[in-house]
């Protein structure tokens, strides 16, 4: 009998929810299809119906968790948006508020961060963090550019390396919270830092050309 296709999108889930639990637990590199089939119970077929590999099954978390931000900043960059900084600095914020309060949420940053082990077993998933890093650093290349052209920002402001800083910034802090989150009150510190950033962006002689 042919699954409907709420059962279908329930199976997805309870894939995805458990690739999720085995990767933070385990790792990605040690984390198995088959074990992730057995955890949302169903058969190993049925996951290959919804996902073509370990990959893909990655990718499909990463979109759930960050394709609003991604639609976010693609909409105001092809709009040239006035509110693209701000938006930016808001999208920020929200996402430390969310590491801290969203618990599934943290989980896959701890994964995206710390537990994507970069061995040759792992190389495509290494790949993938990559793409993203590099789509990542892009997207805020180009809200920056978008602010210098409607003087938002200074038009001289070195924009590859306003990205990387700002991309350093949140890397780093991201991956200190979740080495230590017991230390660092990241919900009053985030937004602290990134008001910081933005006053750098606006201000400081050392990221200009």
């Amino acid at each position: 009998m042919r699954k409907t296709k709420e059962e279908s999108l329930q199976t997805k889930e309870a894939l995805m929810a458990a690739a999720l639990d085995i990767f933070y637990r385990r790792g990605v590199s040690r984390a198995s299809l088959q074990e992730i089939a057995s955890a949302a119970g169903v058969t190993r077929g049925a996951l290959y119906w919804h996902f073509k590999n370990k990959e893909d099954l990655f990718d499909a978390l990463f979109q759930q968790v960050f394709s609003k931000l991604s639609n976010q900043l693609q909409h105001d960059i092809d709009t040239s948006s006035p509110n693209a900084l701000n938006n930016l600095m808001e999208a920020l914020k929200q996402m430390f508020q969310r590491m801290a309060t969203d618990d599934n949420y943290r989980k896959f940053c701890y994964i995206l961060h710390l537990n994507c082990e970069h061995t040759t077993d792992n190389s495509a998933i290494v790949a993938l963090l990559q793409k993203y890093q590099n789509l990542w650093w892009q997207n805020l290349c180009a809200v920056f550019q978008v602010c210098c052209q409607q003087h938002i920002l200074p038009a001289n402001i070195n924009i590859q390396q306003a990205a990387l800083y700002f991309q350093a910034l949140f890397i780093g802090l991201t991956n200190l919270w979740l080495t230590d989150p017991h230390n660092i009150d990241i919900t009053s510190i985030a937004p602290n830092f990134i008001n910081i950033a933005l006053e750098s962006l606006q201000h400081n002689p050392n990221l200009r050309q």
